[in-house]
C-alpha cells in the first residue's frame, strides 16, 4: 500500500499550540494524512501538544537521531518537509520524486534516504544543502528504511520484489539483496546491528533477518497485514501491527515465538518505541489515534486522540 489518494485541498499551513510552552520531554511527531499534518505529541503529558500543517498528504517519519529536525515524506507533494523540532514548524519543503514514501536519516544527521515507491530508487539527499547527491537503484516499490546503528548500511524493503536490499553507505552502491515473504513494508534493526525484522504485508509474516550475510534465519506467523515493527526492552520483544486484525502481534526474539496479541485501534501501521524502552506507541489509521502499549505488561496503558488518517510510518520519536 502506497498512499490512499485524497484530493489535496490549498491550505495554508498553520502550526497550532495547545499550551504556551513545551516541556523537555521525548515528542512523537504523528503523520495524519487525511488531515495534512503532524501531530505532536508530549509524552511526559500524554497528549498532543501540537498540530503542525504539511501538505502533501504525510506519510512517512524520520527523526533525526542528532540535531532538531524531524523530516516527513508527502507522497504527494513528490517529496518532504523538514521540521524544527525547537520551532515545532515546518522550515523547509524539499522536491524529490514522485513516490516519496519512506524516508530515514543517516545516524550522524548528515544524509536523508527517501525511498521512491514509483521510480524502484533511493534518493540521497545531503541535509545540509537539502539537495539530491546520489540515487541507487533498487527493487521494486520501496518502501521501509532502516540505518545500520554503526551507520555504514542502509536497508531497504522492495515491496513488490519481496526482498530486502542491503546498502553500502560509503560507496552507496547496493551489495546485496535477498528475498523475504511476500510484500514487505515496514523493517527494524536491532541495537546491536545483526538482525532486521521484516514485516510482510501479503505473507501474513515476519523475516528475520542476520544482517551480515542478509540471511533469513526464521519466518513467523503473525495476524493479518502486517504493516511495521519495533523493538523494546533490550531488544528483547518485537512488537508487530497488524492492519487487519486491529491489534499488535508480540514476538519473544530469543525464541523467535508469540507470547501475545494486543487489540489497539483500528487499522494500526506505524510503531516505534520510546526512548526508555518500555512504552511502544501504535498510529491507528482508522481511528485517528495512537495506542500506548507497556512492553513488559503486553498491554495497552493509554490511547491518545491525533488527526485523521494518523500513518507514522518510520522513527517518529525525537528530543
Amino acid at each position: 500500500m502506497f498512499s490512499k489518494k485524497y484530493p489535496v485541498v490549498a491550505t495554508l499551513v498553520v502550526t497550532t499550540f495547545f499550551c504556551t510552552s513545551l516541556v523537555a520531554s521525548p515528542f512523537a511527531y504523528i503523520s495524519n494524512q487525511l488531515d495534512d499534518s503532524v501531530s505532536v505529541i508530549d509524552t511526559l503529558q500524554g497528549k498532543v501538544v501540537g498540530n503542525i500543517g504539511v501538505q502533501g498528504k504525510p506519510a512517512g517519519v524520520a527523526v533525526s537521531p542528532v540535531g532538531h529536525k524531524a523530516y516527513i515524506s508527502t507522497p504527494e507533494a513528490h517529496g518532504f518537509a523538514v521540521i524544527d523540532t525547537k520551532k515545532q514548524a515546518v522550515i523547509n519543503t524539499v522536491p524529490v520524486s514522485e513516490g516519496a514514501l519512506g524516508i530515514a536519516v543517516s545516524a550522524d544527521g548528515k544524509y536523508i534516504y527517501v525511498a521512491d515507491w514509483y521510480n524502484n530508487n533511493i534518493d540521497v539527499v545531503d541535509a545540509e544543502s537539502l539537495k539530491v547527491i546520489k540515487t541507487i537503484a533498487v527493487g521494486k516499490s520501496p518502501s521501509g528504511l532502516v540505518v545500520s546503528p554503526d551507520n555504514n548500511w542502509l536497508y531497504v524493503a522492495n515491496r513488490l520484489s519481496n526482498s530486502v536490499s542491503k546498502i553500502n553507505l560509503d560507496s552507496l552502491t547496493v551489495v546485496k539483496t535477498t528475498f523475504v515473504g511476500t510484500h514487505p513494508f515496514g523493517l527494524t534493526i536491532d541495537s546491536t546491528g545483526q538482525r532486521i525484522y521484516v514485516a510482510n504485508v501479503q505473507s501474513d509474516d515476519v523475516s528475520v533477518l542476520e544482517t551480515r550475510s542478509l540471511q533469513n534465519i526464521a519466518t513467523i506467523k503473525v495476524g493479518t497485514l502486517p504493516y511495521a515493527t519495533a523493538l523494546a526492552l533490550n531488544d528483547s520483544r518485537l512488537f508487530v501491527t497488524n492492519q487487519d486484525d486491529g491489534s499488535v502481534s508480540v514476538i519473544d526474539t530469543q525464541t523467535l515465538k508469540n507470547i501475545g496479541l494486543i487489540e489497539v485501534g483500528t487499522k494500526p501501521e506505524g510503531i516505534n518505541t520510546h526512548p526508555n524502552d518500555r512504552h511502544v506507541y501504535v498510529a491507528n489509521w482508522f481511528d485517528n489515534t495512537v495506542s500506548v502499549i507497556d512492553a513488559k505488561k503486553i498491554k495497552v496503558i493509554d490511547t491518545i486522540k491525533t488527526g485523521k488518517g494518523s500513518r507514522a510510518f518510520g522513527q517518529f520519536f525525537g528530543k
